[in-house]
């Protein structure tokens, strides 16, 4: 029930949220990919993944998924044109 935060508010809420959620999964998708790729790079060379010690960006990616499943099941619920 995750998309309850979001049905209060209006489709054009909606939108603005919708955008700033999938930008924000971009963003993430883009640095957990650049971290996949030092870590080949990094096992490549030493064995060892740089994310080993520095962290990734697995969570975000994933909380970001989610806020957006939540928005679009709001559109929806909401019954919004244009989704």
């Amino acid at each position: 029930m995750y998309h309850e935060k979001y049905t209060g508010l209006t489709c054009e809420g909606l939108v603005t949220q919708l955008v700033d959620a999938r930008h924000k999964l971009a963003d993430f998708s883009d640095r957990q990919d650049t971290k996949a790729n030092v870590d080949a790079g990094g096992v490549f060379l030493a064995l060892i993944p740089v994310s080993a010690f520095t962290g990734d960006y697995e969570g975000d990616v994933a909380q970001w998924k989610g806020e957006v499943q939540a928005i679009e099941t709001a559109q929806i619920i909401n019954k919004c044109k244009n989704i």
